[in-house]
């Protein structure tokens, strides 16, 4: 990337170098299990990659929003099922400045050492992208909360330990009534169900159901109905990681199939002389390239304190958008060889599908873009 620093150019060599002999072996079989394998955590843990944040307050080992990127999208391109891990991390060092001493203590030392496997909920089965209209509520009791409702599509909520989950603590005042919360998953009155996903197999998709689970009031992130404006700020930079997550994927696609349509003879001639091939290859990597300048830039804004939400949802959009499309191509180049579970890319495919989903749909990326270019009073609503 022509304006990553000297720390990061070497950063990216590093991890480059990691992900190839520490991730890679065994990544294929991995990616169609049902949890993500402990031992990566460790691994993952060992290195200093799961303490994402800049603050040295909170990390040993602080690193600025690009070259969080740069893991991302280094990680993912080898084994996209560390996404949930890694943005997990995120999540817990995003919110650490907003939680209770007694929170970070428990919680940020063990996060770091891969102890803590943590998710976050805040879809509903009544809404998803209307963040807002959630129903699972939670009301003071003394020194705690009780909470009831149900969140659902959560990624990690099989295998996590805790989750980051938001509820109403006053019904009636919209974004300003949803207060944020710490809830251990072997809480008393919590149960979990899974989905059985077509793809990302080890984020272990699930709905977790909350009956009269009481939280002790340092559980909660911050004060009464700051939830919600806390959540939007960690997606700004959420966001970005999930479409490098799955540009990664897709540039592990690209390579593989230039080096196939190398050696890969039709009519006497190798694939790559063929037009209809070539323009293919031409075309993918010219949007992966623009999408990853939309995510590094929104990055580097955000280390600048700048604003990004703009280029956030560009890159959420424009990221998974050209993934699956670039993927989708590989895999015809490939032919029957492509569809085959032989063939990683048939799994990617499935695996980047998810990135178009999860932290926000193109369509709500399209109506943030589209605010931000004409102003929130005359912006698009729904």
């Amino acid at each position: 990337m022509i304006f990553f620093t000297e720390d990061q150019k070497r950063f990216c060599s590093w991890i480059k170098e990691f992900a190839a002999r520490e991730i890679s072996p065994g990544a294929r079989e991995r990616a169609k299990l049902d949890h993500v394998v402990p031992g990566l955590i460790k691994k993952l843990a060992d290195a200093g990659l799961l303490e994402l944040t800049p603050s040295p307050r909170f990390s040993s080992q602080p690193k600025d929003f690009v070259t969080v990127g740069i893991t991302f999208e280094e990680i993912c391109r080898i084994d996209f099922s560390l996404m949930i891990i890694l943005l997990a991390q995120v999540l817990v060092y995003s919110m650490a400045e907003w939680m209770s001493e007694e929170l970070r203590e428990q919680l940020l030392p063990a996060a770091a050492r891969g102890e803590k496997f943590l998710c976050f909920a805040n879809t509903e089965p009544d809404c998803g992208s209307d963040a807002t209209a959630i129903r699972t509520r939670a009301e003071r009791n003394g020194d705690s909360y009780i909470i009831q409702g149900e969140k659902t599509s959560v990624s990690g909520g099989m295998q996590a330990d805790a989750f980051f989950m938001t509820a109403k603590t006053g019904p009636e005042q919209g974004a300003k009534g949803i207060t944020l919360f710490y809830v251990p998953l072997d809480s008393p009155g919590i149960s979990r169900s899974r989905f059985n996903d077509m793809g990302n197999l080890p984020a272990t998709r699930a709905s977790i159901y909350l009956d009269g689970v009481r939280v002790p009031l340092h559980f909660r992130i911050g004060e009464e109905g700051e939830g919600f404006s806390k959540v939007m700020r960690t997606f700004d930079f959420s966001r970005v990681l999930v479409g490098l997550s799955a540009i990664g994927l897709a540039e592990a696609s690209l390579s593989e199939t230039v080096d196939y349509v190398k050696t890969r003879m039709a009519f006497g001639a190798p694939l790559s002389k063929f037009q209809g091939v070539s323009f293919k290859l031409a075309e993918d990597a010219t949007l992966l390239e623009a999408s990853r300048l939309i995510s590094y830039k929104a990055l580097r804004l955000r280390d600048e304190g700048l604003p990004h939400s703009k280029e956030a949802a560009m890159a959420k959009w424009f990221g998974p958008e050209c993934a699956v499309r670039a993927i989708h191509d590989m895999l015809l180049i490939w032919g029957h060889r492509g569809y085959s579970e032989a063939n990683p890319i048939e799994q990617r495919l499935r695996d980047a599908i998810s990135a178009k989903i999860g932290d926000g749909t193109a369509e709500i990326m399209k109506l943030i873009i589209a605010r931000e270019l004409v102003g929130g009073r005359f912006g698009p609503t729904i």
